[in-house]
């Protein structure tokens, strides 16, 4: 079992210098410890070598799926064992011992073996799933900054895209999957619940439990000492920011800590070769560069073009919400025929398409372009 146990692959003089740095800041204790173990576990999904990082995201894809089924078979069978205590009529039965009945070779589906070939599939389709996110998360923190900087990082939503299109193709495996073990006409309609509802509501579910399971898999297989790598960006980001609140309101104010930190400040800066003012220069040029790339697509766009991209992001999802509702209905009633529904289906349709496309183009406009 040592491989559950902390690994501690980061160095603890390297951690509690990073803490105290932070604490040096004005951080709270508690605050300091907190901020140093976010940053590694970033710093580290940013290092890591791909072939571990995948290896981790594998096998985090693959274990959910086997803790998935397993709480399910568990579930499921306490279920039996109830309902078959209580019988039909609601009340313990008196159990009479039976003949042993004869052996069987195959498992039936009811039976906790009927469930290992759906593990079976499950377990490499989520896998590879597993891997794509750790590829994902390895570089959302390396776009957003985390081996330059600690406080400054540059928000980028190209993960978003990059996560479509990874549960887009685990999507297209699992609907290929289950239209062939299923067959021609109860695959099709499976493959169809599974692509509208079953995906989405599991790639949410995954993507909520992966990244700290995936955070506790990656130090057990990568050996990397992220502290050695954050601790100096920890240390520069703290020590300029001492040196601003100094200039400030004066050296005064700190002259009776009981820690010098001034003179460590003065320490982590003097080993950099650019000056105060220039430092400063660097903040402005990033704090225009996060203004030009976080939220806002829009900057320095016109409101017609602005407007003309939400028209055009809003229509597409109309299009798509209209032509989902319209292929639930018939789902929903497969042996209807067309003449009797007629065009209220579809105007009914194309209003809640209407309406999902102009709530998500809301929701994107506000949320992700802070309009």
């Amino acid at each position: 079992m040592g491989w559950f146990k902390d690994p501690q692959r980061d160095s603890r003089d390297d951690i509690r210098a990073a803490q105290q740095a932070l604490v040096y800041a004005g951080y709270p204790h508690g605050d300091a410890v907190t901020e140093v173990a976010t940053h590694l576990s970033r710093v580290r999904a940013a290092l890591a070598a791909p072939r571990h990082a995948m290896l981790a995201g594998f096998l985090t894809g693959a274990g959910m799926a086997v803790g998935f089924f397993l709480v399910l078979t568990l579930a499921l069978g306490g279920l039996g064992l109830l309902l078959g205590t209580l019988g039909d009529s609601g009340t313990p039965t008196e159990f009479v011992p039976s003949a042993a009945p004869a052996p069987q070779a195959d498992s039936s589906p009811g039976s906790p073996l009927g469930i290992l070939p759906a593990v079976a599939v499950a377990a490499p389709v989520l896998g590879l799933a597993g891997a794509g996110m750790s590829r994902v998360t390895r570089n959302r923190w390396r776009r957003a900054g985390v081996l330059e900087t600690f406080v400054d990082l540059r928000p980028r939503r190209r993960y978003l895209l990059e996560t479509a299109v990874v549960w887009l193709a685990v999507a297209g495996l699992i609907v290929l999957i289950v239209w062939a073990m299923a067959g021609s006409q109860l695959g099709a309609t499976v493959a169809q619940m599974l692509a509208f509802f079953g995906v989405p509501i599991g790639a949410a579910a995954f993507a909520a439990w992966f990244a700290k399971l995936h955070a506790w898999i990656l130090p057990r297989v990568s050996p990397l000492d992220a502290a050695e790598a954050a601790r100096p960006i920890i240390e520069r980001e703290a020590a300029r920011q001492i040196k601003t609140e100094r200039d400030f309101y004066g050296a005064s104010g700190y002259d009776r800590t009981a820690y010098d930190r001034n003179r460590w400040a003065d320490e982590i800066l003097g080993t950099e070769s650019e000056g105060y003012f220039a430092e400063a220069q660097r903040r402005e040029d990033r704090a225009r560069n996060i203004a030009q790339r976080s939220g806002a697509y829009s900057y320095g766009m016109s409101g017609w073009r602005r407007l003309a991209r939400y028209a055009l992001i809003a229509g597409a999802l109309t299009v798509v919400g209209w032509l989902f509702i319209q292929r639930l209905v018939w789902i929903m009633w497969p042996f209807a025929s067309p003449e009797e529904f007629g065009v209220e289906v579809d105007i009914v349709a194309v209003a809640l398409g209407l309406a999902l496309g102009v709530g998500l183009t809301w929701i994107y406009a506000r949320y992700f372009e802070g309009l």
